[in-house]
């Protein structure tokens, strides 16, 4: 009887572990893409980038080379902030650098970067001549805002469709989750049917959205980020019919399911998620 206890207790005991081992943890279901020193998670719009710093040649002591080698590496570490968004996509091939560019603002996300936001350190590495590599984890959750809000209106189609007639009292739906195979993220997507007409984009929405950019992005499925970023209420989800560049492209009968059942918070608010099977 002992022996046949301690079995069923080992057993327990593996399959306990087993399961602690094998559960699903939060970054499995976000998007992220790699950087130049870096990665960006298009889920939670948090920057991880590494700059890198000597000391000052005319520092003598050791503790004085390190500090001025940790405050070069985070200088670095803004620069390269600046050029990551600025190779961003914003819609089409359109990138932010070639946008402010044709505006005469050269400079505009330059401004927006502030030293001030590297604070939080998730790795630093010593070399023996005092030269360092640090690690920030950064959000950059407002410098995308800024700039898609910025950008929104000379990138995306001036035209608006009318919407169609229909009992808000009887929708119930308030996010729109689009199922995608793989896609590349853009800062202002759009959505259309198939006959081109306007759905979703970030004019829609304006300001008030929930997510800095035109939508979310999650990986494999969306019920982390709809926690997280507090997009309450039904979800309604479909299938991406073919992606466009940044134009994603859903069926007409998904369409007319969207605008029967959706409420009007879902655009207003930009509770839209991009859920990709990548």
């Amino acid at each position: 009887m002992k022996k046949y206890l301690k079995k069923v207790l080992f057993f327990l005991v593996f399959f306990s572990f087993f399961s602690l081992s094998a559960a699903e943890k939060p970054e499995d279901f976000q998007f992220v893409k790699k950087v130049t020193d870096g990665t960006l998670n298009y889920s939670t719009f948090e920057l991880s980038i590494t700059g890198n710093g000597i000391p000052e040649t005319n520092v003598t002591n050791l503790n004085s080379a390190r500090i001025t080698a940790e405050k070069a590496a985070a200088a670095n570490a803004r620069l390269k902030t600046v050029k990551i968004l600025s190779s961003l996509v914003l819609s089409g091939k359109i990138t932010v650098k070639a946008y402010f560019d044709g505006k005469n603002q050269p400079d505009f996300v330059e401004r927006l970067v502030n030293a001030a936001d590297f604070k939080e350190v998730t790795y630093e590495r010593f070399y023996s001549n005092s030269s360092v590599d640090v690690t920030y984890k950064v959000d950059v959750s407002g410098y995308i805002r800024k700039i898609a809000e910025a950008a929104g209106e000379g990138v995306l189609p001036a035209e608006e469709k009318a919407e169609t007639a229909s009992d808000e009292s009887a929708k119930t739906k308030s996010v729109l989750l689009i199922n995608v195979k793989k896609i590349e993220p853009a800062l202002l997507i759009s959505v259309v049917d198939e006959k081109g007409e306007k759905i979703y984009d970030i004019s829609v929405a304006g300001s008030g959205r929930k997510s800095p950019s035109s939508v979310f992005f999650a990986k494999k499925k969306a019920t982390y980020l709809l926690e997280k970023a507090g997009l309450s209420g039904e979800t309604i989800s479909v299938n991406a019919f073919k992606i466009t560049e940044s134009k994603i492209v859903i069926k007409n009968s998904d369409a007319e399911k969207i605008r029967a059942e959706i409420k009007k918070e879902c655009f207003s608010e930009g509770r839209i998620v991009i859920v990709s099977a990548e």
